[in-house]
Formats: structure tokens, C-alpha cells, sequence
């Protein structure tokens, strides 16, 4: 059995900790196991280079971010949670940017004294400017002293972008704007300096077979060249494909991870070998400017607790003060949120982590963090162009943090209700296949009916569900799904959203065999009533009319066969009803009749809509549509309230599991 617990450390919610089974082992200890990477303009979409760095250290567990303003520049900067004597990675006011990976190979015993890592990245960002200024500083302290063993990733506000290799004494600058040095415009680094076993500046990864962290060197390397190759990288690509990346020691990425995600997760996973691990505690991508920019605008995206369990929020160095989720003497709250959910996730020996939890997180938390960026690039490009005040960046960012928290806070209620339910006591053993779902949502993710629906259509559950786009049905991402569902809304929204393309992408999908649910809003969808329906079940809509007849419980009295289909032991289910179509036989001679699961026993008539014209209509319906499945609910089984068994029960039957 795994051990599944739950730590909720954070002041909105109860302090609790739950442990099923028996106690949990020492966390192992890991050091300062980062991976790091510096891209300049010339590999990024806009051609402003980007900053990223995994921090990876199991004995600062507790991280926040700061605000700096005691030296030249003022700083912002992700520290260890109630220290200001160090920094981890971080940014100026002129637009340098500064983080660091670990490098052991680097030290030598001529310094004892002098600034160390955390402290050094202090002293640079509070005292230079541009990447010369480092150089500089490094030439004094190489005299004065210093005890740094690390690769130090920099830009600056001129396009600078590069990595300093520092020992004590000694120090190497490899400029990733030098087609020399950097031939593809990058550089990464994890826990190895090349001139410490005399390689050059790209090293071959077959040549680092006997180095630690080469795995993970290799890997950050093998994921910027296939986006190098496409179309560039930009900070999405960063936050979600480089800093969530796991993958094994070969380089293959994890089965149903950022990189795989088509396919099932297995049960579990062992993060030794991969960028993000369970020893993972934040990260930070920095958006840099071009030169004549106002460095102002150089943002660090700062990811509070493990980047798998969290969220990134857009800082700048000039805000005039720190969201509360993201600055707390005991760790920032965003973070401790993301630590609680990885806890929990935890495999016994705290190696690896149960993935049952971790495709809900990622339906809820990605697609909001793309529009958190988003918001964040359409305000740096006007700013850009004109006038801003630190009081703008300062508005941005508390909303934008506020946005994260409550989407994290919500991650949390329901990884605490799952755990009393015990849904992610499961065991390592394989399963079939999971049925694959996804879920339509143009929303910018704040849409309930998704929400809810990926609460409980989960791994665990036999499901692997995510959310998808218009854009990406269009695109044809149908091809790789067993069933779609299309939630509750405005059918004719859906329509407008999806138009002809996607219509006729859906229409085609259901033909050649897939599935089709539709609830309220997915049903008038599916009907065929309007213009702009899809056509795939023979049923129209009655009292049209009053559709908006309001909203409430009402009962649906089941049929035998809806009974059996629904898996419901009962004749009789009280269901939400949202102003759904009553759905009545259509007259279309090219579909066939449908079949009653369940009808109203029970109705709603407000806002002026006639008593008794809801009573008998159909609740449930199903047919078939070429060689696929069509099942339409009217009312709102999905919500938390459920009945969420029936939703299940249908969603397998779409896609022709028993």
C-alpha cells in the first residue's frame, strides 16, 4: 500500500498533517542539485534572452521572495524563507539578472574567506550593472577572496547573456551571444564546470558519461535544441517544458508528462534522474529587454515549491512591495501550498512521487499560468512602447499573485478531500489504459463545469482528462482522445468558439468512432434543434421559449436500462439543473431514435416559464452516430454536489468500456 499524506500549512486552512499506515523516512539529502540554462536573443521568439534555473536543495525546503533596497540598485530576488543574507536568483533594477548551479569540481583551498554563492549573487545585484560590472567584480574578488564553487547564468539589460564558471580564485565567462562558444545561442549547466575536466564550452553529452548531473545537463540541452529548431523559445516554453520536464536517465521523457503528454502516467515515479525531482524547492525564469529597453521591465517569473505542485507569478525589481503569497519568514504561502501537495504525493522512500494527484493539478494550474503570462507580455509590450510607474508593475503583480492563490488554495481543498476520500491510496500494479478525455474549455481556465470535471475523471479513476481549446480542436487534437466532452455554458458560444473547422472536426471525430458528451450547454450542442447545432442526436428542444427557466435541484426518475447504464441502484436521482434543453424526440429522417436514460419527475419554472412543460421531458438521452457514441445530459451531474457516478458511468460507455 502507498502512504498517502496530507500537510496543510498555510492560514486560510486548518494546520493538519494525516498520515495513513505507518510513519514516513528521512527526506534524503541531495546539496544545491540545480540545472540551469542561459538563452540569448538569438534562440528566443522575441529576440530578448531568457534566464532559467531549477533550484534543487531538500535542505532549504522553504523559500520566499524579497525586495532589496539597501544597496546601489534595488533587487528582487527568490531567498531562503526568513534570510537576507543570500540570494538564489534574482534582479536589478538596471535589468541584471543573476542565479547559480552548484559546482564542486570548482573549489580549491586557497580562499577561506570572502562572499560565497548566496552571497556573491547579493553583492552583484545589489552593486553592478551589466555583465562587464560581474567580470569586474570577480577580477577583484579573485584578489580579495571569495569562497563561490559555481556556474553563474547572467544577462543584462545591453543583451548580454552568458555563464561564468567562479572558483575562489579563478573564473571562465562563456558568452552565449558568441557563435563560438554557444553555436545554437545557449548555454546550459547543471552540477559540472567544463573547465574543470578541460571540455569545451558546448561538451558533447556522450563525452559526460562518468560526470553527476550529466543526465540532467543532457537533457535541458536535447529540449532547447528541438524548440530551437522550430519556431524559438519563449517563457511558456521555459516555465512548462523545461522546468517540469521529467524524463529518464536515457533522455526519454516520462510517459503523460509535460513532454509525453498523449500518454498514460505510470503509477509512480523516480525523480533521481530527471530536471524536476522531488528535491526540487523553486525556480525562476528572467525575461530580459533588449538594449535602449527600459530595464524595468526585466521580469523573474518566480515559482515558489516544487514547479510540478506550483504556479509562476511575474516580479519586477522596482515593485514597491511583495504579494503576501509569495513573502513570508516561514515560506512564501504559494510555495507552502505546492510543498503540502508534493508531500502528499510523496512515494514512501521520498524518491519519487504517485502520480494519481498530479493530472488534476496540471489541468488546473498550466492553462492558468499560460494566461497569466499572457496578460503579463500584452502589458510588457505596450509598456514598452510608452509611459508606465512602478505602481503599474506593483497592480500587475499583486493581482496576478492573487489569481495564483486562490487557484492554489483550491488545488489544496481538494487534494485535502481526496485524501479523507482516500482516492490516492493506490497501489504501483498496472491498469488498463486509461480512457483519454478532453474536456472543452475557451475559457481562460476559470470555467467551473472543466473544474469539476477533472476533480474526479482522474488517473486514478481510469481516466487521463484534459483540457482543450478551440484552437487545438481545430487543430486536430481529437485524434488522439477517446471521448469529448463539451460542458455547460452557452451552446451557441461553443459554436461561435469552435466555428466551421472545429465543428466539422467533432462531427468527423464522433463519426469514425470517438465519443461525445455533452452536458447543458454541450447538449443544445449536440442536438438538432438550431443553425448552429451539431446534428449528431435526434433531438430538438421544447419551450425553447423559456429556456432561461432558472436554476435548482430538481429529481430525474431513471429507466430501467438508465438504471443499469448509469450505474444508479436507485429509480430516482436528485440532480442541479442550470437552464438545460428539455430534449424531445427530433424528426431528422438521417439519425436515428435516441434512448431515454432518464426524464424530469421534478421541474423548474421561474422568470416566467409555464408550469408542468419541464415534467416528463427527456434528462438523459443516447444514440449512436456513425461509429461513434453520442450521450446528452440536460441537467449538471458533474458538479461537486454530483452525482458524479452517473458522469463516470457515461463517459466509459462513450468511449466503449464496460
Amino acid at each position: 500500500m502507498i502512504i498517502a499524506m496530507v500537510l496543510l500549512r498555510y492560514d486560510v486552512l486548518i494546520r493538519a498533517l494525516c498520515i495513513l499506515g505507518v510513519g514516513l523516512v528521512g527526506f534524503p539529502l541531495s546539496g544545491h542539485s540545480c540545472t540551469t540554462a542561459v538563452i540569448s536573443g538569438r534562440a528566443t521568439v522575441d529576440g530578448r534572452p531568457i534566464l532559467w534555473k531549477n533550484r534543487d536543495f531538500s535542505s532549504a525546503p522553504h523559500n520566499e521572495v524579497a525586495l532589496f533596497n539597501d544597496g546601489n540598485f534595488r533587487v528582487v530576488a527568490v531567498v531562503n524563507a526568513g534570510s537576507r543574507s543570500s540570494i538564489w536568483m534574482g534582479v536589478n533594477e538596471v535589468g541584471l539578472c543573476i542565479e547559480n548551479s552548484l559546482s564542486k569540481d570548482l573549489a580549491d583551498e586557497s580562499s577561506n574567506s570572502g562572499p560565497a554563492n548566496g552571497g556573491f549573487m547579493k553583492l552583484v545585484l545589489q552593486t553592478c550593472a551589466t555583465i562587464k560590472d560581474v567580470e569586474a567584480l570577480l577580477e577583484k574578488t579573485n584578489e580579495s577572496g571569495r569562497k563561490t564553487t559555481s556556474n553563474f547564468g547572467v544577462i543584462d539589460a545591453r543583451g548580454g547573456a552568458g555563464i561564468f564558471e567562479a572558483g575562489p580564485t579563478h573564473f571562465k565567462f562563456f558568452d552565449a551571444n558568441d557563435s563560438q562558444v554557444a553555436p545554437r545561442g545557449y548555454i546550459v549547466r547543471s552540477n559540472f564546470a567544463t573547465t574543470a575536466h578541460n571540455l569545451p564550452p558546448d561538451p558533447d553529452p556522450a563525452e559526460l558519461v562518468e560526470i553527476y548531473s550529466a543526465d540532467r545537463f543532457s537533457r535541458a540541452c536535447q529540449i532547447i535544441e528541438a524548440a530551437g529548431g522550430k519556431n524559438g523559445i519563449d517563457v511558456t516554453f521555459v516555465l512548462q517544458q523545461m522546468a517540469r520536464d521529467m524524463a529518464d536517465k536515457s533522455g526519454q521523457p516520462i510517459p503523460g508528462s509535460i513532454n509525453a503528454r498523449n500518454e498514460p502516467l505510470p503509477a509512480e515515479i523516480n525523480t533521481a534522474n530527471t530536471i524536476s525531482r522531488t528535491t526540487t524547492v523553486a525556480a525562476a525564469v528572467f525575461h530580459g529587454v533588449k538594449q535602449d529597453e527600459d530595464p524595468r521591465l526585466t521580469t523573474m517569473w518566480a515559482v515558489l515549491g516544487d514547479p510540478k505542485f506550483s504556479i509562476a507569478v511575474p516580479c519586477w525589481a522596482t515593485m514597491n512591495e511583495i504579494a503576501d503569497p509569495l513573502e513570508d519568514p516561514r515560506g512564501g504561502e504559494l510555495g507552502e501550498i505546492a510543498r503540502s501537495l508534493r508531500d502528499w504525493s510523496l512515494t514512501f522512500d521520498r524518491h519519487g512521487v504517485i502520480t494519481a494527484g498530479l493530472p488534476g493539478i496540471w489541468q488546473d494550474i498550466w492553462p492558468l499560468e499560460q494566461s497569466l503570462v499572457a496578460e503579463t507580455n500584452q502589458h510588457r509590450n505596450q509598456w514598452l512602447q510608452s509611459v508606465f510607474s512602478d505602481d503599474q508593475l506593483t497592480d500587475l503583480h499583486l493581482r496576478l499573485a492573487a489569481r495564483a492563490m486562490v487557484a492554489m488554495e483550491v488545488e489544496l481543498q481538494q487534494a485535502r478531500d481526496a485524501a479523507i476520500r482516500g482516492d490516492f491510496a493506490v497501489s504501483s500494479t498496472t491498469r488498463e489504459a486509461p480512457v483519454r478525455v478532453a474536456i472543452y474549455d475557451h475559457s481562460p481556465g476559470t470555467a467551473n463545469g472543466p473544474k469539476n470535471l477533472l476533480s474526479f475523471l482522474t488517473i486514478n479513476n481510469g481516466f487521463d482528462a484534459r483540457r482543450v481549446s478551440p484552437e487545438d480542436i481545430r487543430q486536430g487534437v481529437l485524434s488522439d482522445i477517446d471521448v469529448l466532452i463539451m460542458p455547460g455554458g452557452s451552446g451557441s458560444s461553443q459554436a461561435e468558439h469552435l466555428k466551421v473547422e472545429g465543428r466539422k472536426a467533432i462531427c468527423d471525430f464522433v463519426d469514425q468512432g470517438g465519443g461525445y458528451v455533452g452536458i447543458c450547454a454541450g447538449s443544445y450542442l449536440a442536438s438538432s434543434h438550431y443553425e448552429w447545432s451539431l446534428g449528431l442526436i435526434n433531438a430538438r428542444v421544447w419551450d425553447r421559449a423559456h429556456w432561461a427557466r432558472g436554476n435548482g435541484q430538481v429529481r430525474m426518475l431513471l429507466s430501467e436500462t438508465g438504471q443499469r447504464a448509469l450505474a444508479n441502484e436507485g429509480k430516482m436521482l436528485d440532480v442541479y439543473y442550470g437552464q438545460g434543453p428539455l430534449l424531445i424526440p427530433g424528426n431528422n429522417p438521417h439519425l436515428p431514435p435516441y434512448e431515454v436514460l432518464a426524464s424530469y419527475g421534478t421541474e423548474i419554472a421561474t422568470k416566467g416559464a409555464p408550469r408542468t412543460a419541464m415534467l416528463g421531458t427527456h434528462a438523459i438521452i443516447r444514440a449512436s452516430f456513425g461509429k461513434g457514441r453520442v450521450i446528452c445530459f440536460s441537467p449538471h451531474p458533474e458538479t461537486k454536489t454530483g452525482p458524479n457516478h452517473i458522469m463516470s458511468s457515461s463517459v466509459l460507455w462513450a468511449a466503449d468500456k464496460k
